[in-house]
């Protein structure tokens, strides 16, 4: 499988408000912070950046988190119209490669995640834990990953006591599987030993991990079959004949993507989104991820394709969960794929676009008058009666 790395990584938060702001990097690895549909302004948070995360809380406070090649770990918030800036600390950037930075928080709790490597030795991986409570912050080794010398990305989410889950490939002698963990909130602890979730005799890889709201726990990944690479699913239950124990769930035949395959909550209905040969296609399952059908799928229309972090507070919690969207970003502009919450941004997008027409055709009616007004001016120039030697003026017939 060519794995896609191409794909680029965003933030959009929509606060209870309804006010919308985005973050992303630019191809000058600028971090930009733009405000969607307040007064479309933009601004340059922070330049050289080589990742960064962002989050909201329930209290509407935006947080940043970012890393630049200077080796500074610096976590922001956002108020009165600007980012306030506090240094965590210096990585070792030279010696180490850091990526996947993931910033979470519940309450007043601060999770900071992160994979690190040596890169003397880029084979072997270890995701860092950092809590922040009050005002002491503590690490916590969470495994060490075995991996050829490109790591896929981990994904985390918790579920509504603040417990966290985990999900990570890594290389198991030839092959790559699939691992869970498990922070429990209470203890403050990662379980010590991974849980495989895949088979060992093929490879498994672009894991995508979702916690519904009714706190069950759902594993996307791609498994190889005979050249082939199949959507694989497994849940893991709250509730039911299945309680605390994983299942594996048959899906529709999905082959050979090249991004992660994601889920999503809307309506208490559980969605699968995955990217397929220039297309977006939408799984829709009524009963909880037993059963699952194709709803609908819409081409992509620009390029890159952004994988976004995704927040929104103005939804419904009890009906609706989503981490992540497949998304386009042109500008200041931003739209998301399979998406029916966002009348807002598609008609701001339409504004914008009718705005940016407006601007074009006004410059280009100046060019043409300007052009007419010069051709005329070289006419009249033309038709003027010419002077003699003499300084006589004569006719032209």
């Amino acid at each position: 499988m060519k794995k896609n790395y191409s794909i680029r990584e965003s933030v959009f938060i929509k606060d209870s408000l309804n006010n919308s702001f985005m973050l992303f990097k630019d191809n000058n690895e600028n971090l930009l912070f733009n405000k969607i549909n307040i007064d479309n302004s933009s601004m340059i948070i922070d330049k050289d950046i080589m990742d960064f995360s962002a989050t909201i809380d329930e209290n509407n406070r935006l947080h940043l988190l970012y890393l630049n090649k200077s080796g500074e770990l610096i976590y922001c918030t956002y108020s009165e119209n600007a980012w306030h800036k506090n240094l965590i600390g210096r990585l070792d950037i030279q010696s180490n490669m850091y990526k996947y930075l993931t910033l979470l928080i519940h309450k007043n709790t601060i999770n900071i995640f992160y994979a690190t490597a040596n890169i003397i030795n880029l084979n072997l991986w270890t995701i860092e834990h950092i809590v922040k409570n009050i005002d002491n912050w503590q690490k916590h080794v969470v495994t060490n990953i075995f991996s050829d010398k490109t790591l896929d990305p981990f994904y985390i989410d918790q579920d509504e006591f603040g417990n966290i889950y985990l999900v990570y490939s890594g290389k198991e002698s030839v092959h790559y599987n699939v691992y869970y963990l498990f922070f429990n909130t209470f203890n403050k602890k990662w379980a010590p030993n991974p849980t495989k979730i895949s088979s060992s005799f093929v490879d498994n890889i672009l894991p995508y991990i979702f916690v519904d709201t009714q706190n069950n726990v759902h594993i996307l990944w791609y498994c190889s079959n005979n050249g082939e690479y199949l959507l694989k699913y497994k849940r893991f239950s709250s509730i039911g004949e299945d309680k605390f124990h994983w299942r594996e769930i048959k899906l529709p035949k999905i082959t050979g993507s090249n991004s992660h395959a994601l889920m999503l909550e809307k309506y208490n209905r559980l969605n699968i989104l995955y990217a397929e040969r220039n297309e977006i296609y939408n799984l829709v399952s009524n009963d909880h991820g037993n059963s699952w059908i194709l709803e609908d799928k819409t081409s992509i229309v620009n390029h890159p394709l952004y994988l976004v972090q995704y927040y929104n507070l103005s939804l419904n919690r009890l009906r609706h969960k989503i981490n992540h969207y497949y998304g386009s970003i042109d500008k200041a502009s931003i739209s998301f794929y399979c998406d029916d919450f966002h009348e807002d941004l598609k008609e701001f997008n339409e504004f914008k676009a009718a705005s940016l027409k407006g601007e074009k055709d006004s410059v280009k009616d100046d060019i043409k008058d300007s052009i007419n007004l010069e051709e005329k001016e070289n006419k009249a120039k033309s038709q003027a009666p010419k002077a003699d030697k003499k300084g006589h003026k004569t006719n032209q017939r």
